[in-house]
């Protein structure tokens, strides 16, 4: 991957012609200057976005073709003429980006406290199959799923998030009475009251903690980690506390949903405790960095979930194109942490991603070229979560790392997509 920013024009050409070479019959010449490559029959619709998706990595730009996502470039000179101009801008941009970090004094928020609960119930692979009338191996050998973890009759968003909370909140040592927020996310609890103010109820909070609940289903962790940043930043807050809980076996049960789809999900929660950090403390928590987020339309229509007009669950699931256009933008958050930050991947001590399954993180783990094990282990054993996989993932993150002194640890990335293509990522130092 070539330095962005430091990259001649003939450089430029070469990169768009050799990603351009990779999708073409082997026959086939290079299409003109001026020629449309879908209108002349050389490229369809998804190649297209490949070979884009090639040139970006190649000349180590992202998000490029993203701002101009309604009319993406389609021949050479369109294309050259794009990663020129943002060649220019990104380099200009990196400086002042680092300085602006900086300045706000983004390091300022802490992690005090964490904590995860699981479904009570593990079920294996095996039984996901049986269960959904899959052929044996379909999930273990395909998806790399080897259980999930489910609730059970008593248990739902609310117990397992409360679980969470009390763990985060006993770590922490905070109490429930001096939280000055709860700000909540789940991709599964639709019903009014909502998650945040059940918890609130739960919790005995006290009548002036504000309760906040944040939507992105798989990205909402990291919404609920930027807005309770901002607020405590902006003197809004001293102690936010965080919230995810989700319970997707009962919608996605067998007989409403293809197993192909509903086997690949598990019932979790997570909480963390955040505020201000003292800057003299010997052992600071690890703080938060900035954060960035997007919605990549091109492939928003790959994943639908809603109710029909008898309550049934309508489903639309392009498994293939969703999972590639996934991992593609997780490798592209990964990289833009790295050159935003400054900090280089190979000094990350975890990766706290989402993880649709096990398959695409290994297949993320080598795009990325990044060890297996610095990603937590969450999918293979416990299912997609949702808007808690990230959670889950980030708590063991900091159980691992979080009492090593500051020199002794490395930061962590955060990088999550979810329905629709919004994706987030964020730093913990």
């Amino acid at each position: 991957m070539d330095a962005p920013g430091n990259l001649r024009e003939d450089r430029l050409r070469e990169i768009v012609d050799q990603c351009l070479r990779l999708a073409l019959p082997e026959a086939l010449p290079l299409p003109a200057e001026d020629e449309d490559w879908i209108a002349s029959g050389a490229l369809d619709s998804m190649a297209h976005v490949d070979v884009l998706l090639c040139i970006e990595k190649a000349a180590g730009l992202t998000n490029v073709f993203n701002r101009v996502e309604a009319h993406l470039p389609r021949s050479r000179r369109s294309v050259f003429h794009t990663l020129r101009a943002a060649s220019s801008e990104q380099k200009q941009s990196v400086e002042s980006q680092r300085l602006e970090t900086e300045h706000r004094g983004s390091a300022s928020v802490g992690i005090s406290g964490w904590g995860i609960a699981l479904g009570s119930v593990r079920v294996k692979a095996a039984a996901l199959e049986r269960e959904y009338s899959l052929a044996p191996g379909t999930l273990e050998q395909r998806a790399g799923i080897e259980s999930v973890a489910r609730v059970k009759v008593q248990e739902d968003e609310i117990t397992l998030a409360h679980r969470a909370v009390k763990a985060a909140l006993d770590q922490s040592g905070v109490d429930a009475g001096d939280v000055d927020w709860i700000v909540a996310s789940s991709e599964t609890f639709l019903g009014y009251p909502s998650l945040g103010s059940l918890l609130h109820s739960r919790l005995l909070a006290r009548d002036t903690c504000g309760v906040l609940d944040i939507g992105g289903a798989c990205v909402g962790l990291l919404h609920c980690l930027a807005v309770a940043r901002s607020l405590v930043v902006a003197g809004m807050a001293s102690r936010v506390l965080i919230v995810t809980g989700d319970v997707h076996s009962r919608p996605l049960a067998a007989g409403r949903v293809p197993g192909e789809f509903g086997g690949l999900f598990g019932d979790g929660a997570s909480a963390f405790v955040l505020g201000s950090v003292d800057e003299a403390e010997r052992t600071p928590p690890y703080r938060l960095g900035e954060f960035q987020f997007g919605c990549a339309g091109t492939f928003a229509a790959a994943l639908a979930v809603g109710t029909g007009a008898s309550g049934e669950v309508t489903l639309k699931f392009e498994g293939e194109a969703l999972a590639r256009a996934a991992v593609g933008r997780l490798e592209r958050i990964i990289a833009d942490l790295e050159l935003r930050s400054g900090v280089p991947r190979a000094q990350v001590s975890s990766f706290a991603t989402h993880q649709p399954n096990p398959r695409l993180v290994e297949l993320l783990a080598r795009q990325a070229e990044v060890p297996l094990e610095k990603f937590p282990v969450v999918a293979k054993t416990c299912g997609n979560l949702g808007s808690s996989t990230c959670g889950v993932a980030l708590s063991m993150a900091l159980a691992e790392h979080g009492g090593k002194s500051a020199d002794q640890r490395g930061p962590i990335f955060l990088a999550a997509v979810g329905p629709g293509m919004l994706w987030g990522g964020g730093i913990l130092y």
